[in-house]
């Protein structure tokens, strides 16, 4: 087993990401059947890891042996509580075993991976990620000028945009998210090249020709932290003094120059339109509060005698606005009113018995006698919790904790990491993936996309704590 899980083994399972994306897609679209391609190669991929980390390379360094004791913490627990659904519930075993997977993919894979670069220290370049992009984004560009692609938005007649040939537009654009930074960072690292422009522009497109608010928003936070990042680093080492390896002058025109192309294009994109579509109204009572009150108030106006006066009927002083949002709640309407369905199984949650406070709700939840749901609130910190209880959530969040503990104690003993931009790139990818887990969902629950913050993981704990 440990021949089939060298480096190269992983490395082909990691480029066959967006492959496995696609026939997911076209099993989904095309067949009826309870898994798919994608479905069957990372569970297996899951349990490769689970088995290898266990029972294949046993490094005995103090955190490997915690990770170790994690991961059978987390196996113990899955098969109590399969066997407390089938002995408890009357549900069906496969929705649940489907929904295990999905969800304890991220902590099984990042503890697996994590002891496998212990052995075979893992090479994980910005070049290499942003080819994974250009992956995605080159199927999305394809099937979009050729006219093959299927919607963002399926369900809704007023969603604009496209996904390619991909299935899922929340997971695929919270993978273009995710890497983005990667991508912005190797054209500005590197010596231009077609390759490196194709990529970005790929990138910007897909941001926002998608249509959707993940890639888009994930967009704006990477250009936007970097420059925020590259201002204050230039301050503070022109103050103390210090020298450093960046080029401002270089990052700052390649930051702009991006910028500008991306709001050039933003005002004609899909996103731009459902953004006004969903959120215009919320948006002209911002600028109405903050403008204030205006001097000239109809009501108190003196009128002009010769001045024509024109009525308007009440149905045409409102835009179009989008009757599914909640234009009275911004957090509501921003979040797509996921607090909603968050604060009923919240109520569900409080009413549990104390053995389902422990091993979590399951993943179908009887909403009312008869009638049960296996629809997530898709914020997936409040999933994780709800439908695998305390002891679910300690395990779950067991190995990142400890390991993003461990990266934050070696950048505290070394200060200058912060000036390496690679690092800088990682931390960026990182806490935007966890921000839209924790907003959006569908990142740390969803196998595809999980991955890529378990590479970013991988990747700083290199730098940071190896030093490589």
């Amino acid at each position: 087993m440990s021949n089939i899980l060298e480096k190269k083994f992983f490395y082909l399972f990691i480029i066959l990401q967006p492959i496995l994306d696609l026939l997911t897609s076209f099993m989904s679209r095309n067949m009826d059947l309870p898994l798919t391609i994608g479905i069957i190669a990372r569970s297996l991929f899951m349990v490769y890891m689970f088995m290898y980390a266990l029972f294949v390379y046993r490094p005995q360094g103090r955190i490997y042996k915690y990770s170790r004791w994690i991961l059978i913490g987390i196996g113990v627990y899955i098969i109590t509580f399969l066997g407390y659904t089938l002995l408890s519930k009357d549900t069906s075993i496969i929705t649940e075993i489907k929904g295990v997977i999905k969800l304890f993919y991220f902590p099984i894979v990042l503890t697996g991976v994590f002891i496998l670069n212990e052995k075979d220290s893992l090479e994980i370049s910005n070049n290499f990620l942003m080819y994974l992009l250009l992956g995605y984004t080159g199927v999305i560009f394809i099937a979009t000028i050729t006219g093959t692609y299927f919607r963002s938005y399926n369900e809704y007649l007023y969603g604009l945009g496209t996904v390619g040939w991909f299935f899922a537009a929340n997971e695929i654009g919270s993978i273009i998210a995710i890497l983005t930074p990667f991508t912005i960072i190797n054209i500005i690292e590197n010596k231009l090249n077609i390759v490196n422009i194709i990529s970005i522009i790929l990138c910007i497109l897909s941001s926002l020709y998608m249509g959707t608010k993940v890639p888009f928003i994930g967009f704006i936070g990477s250009l936007g932290i970097l420059m925020v990042y590259i201002i204050f680093t230039y301050i503070f080492t022109k103050i103390k003094k210090i020298s450093t390896s960046l080029n401002y002058k270089k990052i700052s025109i390649y930051v702009i120059t991006i910028g500008i192309v991306f709001c050039g294009l933003f005002y004609k994109s899909p996103v731009y339109k459902n953004l006004m579509f969903n959120y215009g109204h919320i948006v002209h009572k911002i600028v109405q509060f903050i403008e204030g009150p205006k001097d000239e108030n109809p009501a108190t106006k003196p009128m002009d005698p010769n001045e024509e006066v024109v009525v308007v009927e009440p149905e045409e002083q409102e835009p179009e606005i989008n009757m599914h949002i909640n234009q009275d709640d911004l957090v509501g309407s921003l979040l797509s009113n996921r607090t909603a369905v968050a604060e009923e199984i919240k109520n569900i949650y409080k009413k549990s018995s104390i053995v389902e406070k422990l091993v979590g709700l399951g993943h179908v939840i009887e909403i009312k006698l008869g009638i049960s749901t296996d629809k997530t609130i898709e914020m997936d910190q409040l999933d994780i919790f709800y439908r695998h209880g305390i002891v679910g959530t300690i395990l779950y969040f067991g190995q990142l904790i400890m390991l993003i503990g461990v990266i934050i104690k070696s950048l505290f003993r070394n200060a200058r990491y912060l000036l390496d931009l690679d690092i800088i790139t990682c931390m960026i990818a990182i806490f935007l993936g966890i921000a839209i887990a924790f907003s959006s969902g569908h990142v740390l629950t969803a196998p595809a996309v999980s991955i890529f913050i378990i590479l970013s993981i991988i990747k700083l704990y290199n730098k940071v704590v190896e030093g490589n």
